[in-house]
């Protein structure tokens, strides 16, 4: 019993060990986020296309290209920040091929971060399929709007990411 509490504290105390951010820090975190989620604004209001790819391939159209060069171009700026990179799909088609399609488009971008100068390392990717609609509807725009990638700016350690 008392192994096991020593173990748990270990653990505890190994897991929770991120360094606090400095003032400094914080309000880069801070800004990057605004920056990226000012990008992001821009794709929903269409001033810039979103994210997208031919139809059941991780292949990004080239209207997706000033979008991303936006994000990268925030990580750049803010190069000890962390972006994780999520990938959903709409309902149609098996759930096996959606998860796998989900995590390929969200490599994709990843790969296209990673040719513009972003550290890979700074870079997580997930792939979620049809596990977390925007909305949970049938219609064609539901079916449109379930199909993104999703941006989110982290200052953790991937170890205590997810």
């Amino acid at each position: 019993m008392m192994r096991s509490a020593f173990i748990l504290a270990a653990l505890a105390v190994a897991c929770g060990c991120s360094q606090p951010l400095k003032p400094a820090e914080k309000e880069e975190a801070r800004r990057a986020e605004l920056e990226l989620q000012s990008v992001m604004d821009m794709a929903s209001s269409r001033k810039v296309s979103p994210v997208e790819f031919e139809l059941g391939s991780s292949r990004l159209l080239p209207s997706s290209f000033p979008l991303l060069d936006r994000v990268a171009d925030v990580l750049l700026r803010y190069n000890r920040l962390k972006l994780i990179v999520s990938g959903h799909t709409d309902d149609s088609g098996s759930e096996g091929f959606n998860e796998n399609l989900s995590m390929e488009r969200a490599g994709a971008v990843k790969m296209y971060l990673v040719k513009k100068g972003v550290y890979p390392e700074s870079i997580k990717v997930y792939g979620y399929g049809s596990k977390l609609p925007a909305l949970k509807e049938n219609s064609d725009r539901a079916r449109a709007l379930n199909r993104r990638v999703e941006f989110r700016i982290t200052t953790r350690d991937w170890s205590t990411v997810y």
